[in-house]
């Protein structure tokens, strides 16, 4: 019976500590201002290749989503940097001033650092889910129409889906698309920030990440040809699609993005436990 109590209580411990988490991550100045910063970056890229008002017109809502979202305009990847800012830090000032060390002795280390490590894919996934959002309804509201004209210019691109299912379901696969992106994204900057506790490696960790894996992937295709390389290179699993077949680059994409992610989790839980314990 004690055992059932100590259980029930662990649970209503960690559900606690996730809502509080949650609370924290997303009811913030910070969160506000990476949805701020990621709606500039989608408005930039798209007018760096709309021009104006009329080209805008002759794209259409789908056209400026991909141009949008797309990381070789403009201002480059800096949604990866973007990630980090609702809630990826909070881990490092908690630790500065040893709130870290006395949560984890009082809610325990795994809870701890699960919620941690929750809340910082959820902030980020939804700061991405609202500011493509707005994105959407400020083009809405400016006249952008939001029917496909062209359908053989999306052939073989999620696009795809706007022209057989209608453009909300392609709104929905591309929202939850970046949302894993900048999740992913604010999860490696959590890990390396509990290897190297610094504000500026986490907030610039990502895109370094991103540019090393490039440069990693480049000099490995140099020695091994493989059409297979284009399956895990960044840049298209993050801003465009590894293969012509739209529907298997999306399943292989969001599949990659969730390891990706998870992975990037666990080894900042396991950091994180090991440190308590020190």
């Amino acid at each position: 019976m004690n055992t059932s109590i100590n259980a029930n209580s662990d649970k209503g411990t960690f559900w606690r500590t996730l809502r509080l988490e949650l609370r924290r991550a997303i009811c913030s100045t910070r969160f506000l201002l990476g949805v701020s910063m990621l709606l500039a970056w989608i408005i930039i890229n798209a007018v760096e290749t709309a021009k104006n008002y009329n080209n805008a017109v002759f794209i259409g809502v789908t056209g400026l989503i991909r141009l949008g979202l797309n990381g070789e305009y403009s201002t480059g990847p800096v949604l990866l940097a973007i990630s980090t800012i609702p809630y990826a830090f909070s881990y490092l000032t908690e630790k500065d001033c040893g709130f870290a060390q006395q949560a984890k002795e009082r809610i325990g280390a795994t809870t701890y650092g699960v919620c941690k490590a929750v809340a910082t894919a959820v902030s980020a996934f939804l700061m991405s889910v609202v500011a493509l959002g707005i994105y959407i309804g400020i083009l809405s509201a400016i006249g952008i129409p939001h029917a496909i004209t062209r359908p053989l210019e999306v052939q073989n691109t999620y696009a795809q889906v706007a022209v057989t299912m209608g453009p909300g379901w392609y709104y929905v696969i591309e929202a939850f698309h970046v949302g894993l992106v900048c999740s992913q994204a604010a999860l490696f900057s959590l890990m390396v920030m509990s290897y190297v506790p610094n504000t500026y490696v986490g907030f610039l960790s990502p895109l370094i990440g991103f540019y090393m894996m490039e440069c990693i992937q480049m000099i490995l295709s140099n020695w091994i040809s493989s059409p297979l390389w284009s399956l895990v290179t960044p840049r298209r699993l993050f801003f465009q699609q590894p293969s012509q077949d739209p529907l298997f680059s999306y399943i292989w994409t969001v599949a990659m993005l969730i390891f990706m992610g998870t992975f990037f989790g666990v080894s900042f839980f396991i950091q994180q436990g090991k440190e308590h314990i020190e």
